[in-house]
C-alpha cells in the first residue's frame, strides 16, 4: 500500500512538471519575436498575368530573402470588381495574425477614395510595408498640328481620348483634361491601355496617355519618326505634396507647368486639388504592399525592416529596374506619411467635385457605384 501510494504521488508530480513545461513551451512560442512562420499569403485581387500580379510576384522572393527567417510567399489571386473583392475578402476573411499579405494597385485606392458603398476595406486597416510608384505621358496625333502642351490654345480640331473607366487609372488623365481646359471627348470601355494605345495608331482618338515602360517601349519610337507628340507627363507628388516632375521623363513639363505656359498663373481650385490627390493615389503610390494593421507588432516590425534592406540592396535594384522602371521604392515612415496625406486630403469638398465631374462629364454617378 506504501509502495502504490508513493509510485501515485510520483506520477502526480511529474505529470505537474509535465504541464508546467508545456505551459512554458507555449508562452514562448506565443511570445516569440517576429515572422513565426515558414510560408505567407501574397493576396493579389486582380487576375494573374496583369501588372499588380507580376509586381506582387517579383516582389514576393526579394522580400522574404530580407527576413530572417526566409519563409515562402504563395501567391493567391482573387479577381472581381475592379480589385475591390479580393481587396475585401482579405479584410474580412483572411487571419490577422501577420501571415497573409496583399499587394493593391491604383484601381483599389481610387473607389476607397471615392466611397464607393461596395468597399468593405480602408486604409486603417492596413498597414503598408512597400510602395512603388508609376508615372504616365499625355501626347496627341501630329495631325493636330501642335509641337507642345503651350499650343492647345491654338487648336481647332476636336480631341478623342480612347479609355477604359472614369473611375479607374483614366481618372487622373481625364482630370489633367479639365484642369488645361481641354475640350476632350472621351470614349470609355476598352479593355486595358493596350487596346486604347491601337485605337491611338488606328486614328480612332487623336489623344492618348501610357504608363512609363509601355510609354518608352512603344510611343517614343512614334515621337522620333514625328507620328505622336509628347504633351505633358503627369508628374509625381513629392513628399511636401507638390507636384514635381517625373524623373523618368526629366525633359517633360507638368500639368502644373503647361497650365503655367497656357494661362501665366499657377493651378488652383478644386480641380487642381483634385488632380494632385488623385496624382498620388494613382501613380506615386501606384502599388503597395501591406499587412493587417492589426498583426502583431513584431510582425509589422520585422516586415518593415526587410523592406528597408530590399531597398537599399544594390543587387536587387539592378536586377528589378524593368519591373520597377527605375522608380524609387517608399517605405517605412515616409510611406507611412504618404498614405496618411491620402487620407487628410480627401476632404468633402473635393469628393463633391469629384462626384459632380464624374456625373457631368461622364454619367458616372459614384453614389451608386
Amino acid at each position: 500500500m506504501y509502495a502504490l501510494t508513493f509510485i501515485c504521488i510520483c506520477a502526480l508530480c511529474l505529470t505537474g512538471c509535465s504541464s508546467l513545461t508545456l505551459g512554458q513551451s507555449q508562452l514562448s512560442t506565443s511570445d516569440k519575436e517576429g515572422i513565426g512562420t515558414d510560408l505567407l499569403t501574397m493576396v493579389v485581387p486582380y487576375n494573374s498575368g496583369g501588372g499588380t500580379d507580376v509586381f506582387g510576384r517579383y516582389m514576393s522572393n526579394p522580400l522574404a530573402s530580407h527576413i530572417e527567417s526566409k519563409p515562402s510567399i504563395q501567391v493567391e489571386n482573387i479577381p472581381g470588381g475592379g480589385s475591390i473583392t479580393g481587396a475585401n475578402e482579405y479584410i474580412t476573411s483572411y487571419d490577422r495574425d501577420g501571415s497573409n499579405l496583399i499587394t493593391t494597385s491604383a484601381s483599389t485606392h481610387i473607389p476607397l477614395l471615392l466611397g464607393q458603398s461596395s468597399v468593405k476595406y480602408n486604409f486603417e486597416d492596413l498597414n503598408p510595408i512597400i510602395g512603388a510608384p508609376t508615372g504616365a505621358v499625355v501626347y496627341v496625333s501630329d495631325s493636330l498640328g501642335i509641337e507642345s502642351a503651350s499650343d492647345l490654345n491654338e487648336l481647332d480640331e476636336k480631341l478623342y481620348f480612347a479609355g477604359m473607366s472614369p473611375t479607374g487609372l483614366d481618372l487622373t488623365t481625364l482630370i489633367s483634361f479639365e484642369v488645361l481646359g481641354m475640350d476632350a471627348k472621351a470614349v470609355l470601355g476598352y479593355e486595358g491601355r493596350g487596346p486604347a494605345r491601337v485605337a491611338f495608331e488606328q486614328g480612332e482618338s487623336n489623344i492618348d496617355f501610357q504608363t512609363t515602360t509601355a510609354y518608352k517601349r512603344n510611343i517614343e519610337p512614334r515621337v522620333e519618326e514625328g507620328s505622336a507628340v509628347p504633351l505633358y507627363s503627369l508628374g509625381q507628388i513629392d513628399e511636401k505634396g507638390n507636384v514635381v516632375r517625373d524623373p523618368q521623363f526629366p525633359d517633360l513639363p507638368t500639368v502644373k507647368e503647361a497650365y503655367e505656359d497656357l494661362y501665366g498663373k499657377e493651378p488652383s481650385g478644386e480641380d487642381w486639388n483634385a488632380y494632385k490627390h488623385f496624382l498620388n493615389a494613382t501613380y506615386t503610390l501606384q502599388k503597395v504592399i501591406w499587412v493587417h494593421e492589426d498583426a502583431p507588432e513584431s510582425t509589422k516590425k520585422e516586415l518593415e525592416e526587410a523592406a528597408d534592406r530590399l531597398k537599399s540592396d544594390e543587387d536587387f535594384l539592378k536586377e528589378s529596374a524593368e519591373i520597377l522602371e527605375d522608380y524609387e521604392l517608399y517605405t517605412n515612415e515616409e510611406l507611412k506619411q504618404r498614405i496618411t496625406s491620402l487620407e487628410e486630403n480627401t476632404t468633402p469638398e473635393m469628393i463633391d467635385w469629384i462626384y459632380d465631374f464624374l456625373l457631368h462629364e461622364h454619367g458616372v454617378d459614384v453614389k451608386k457605384l
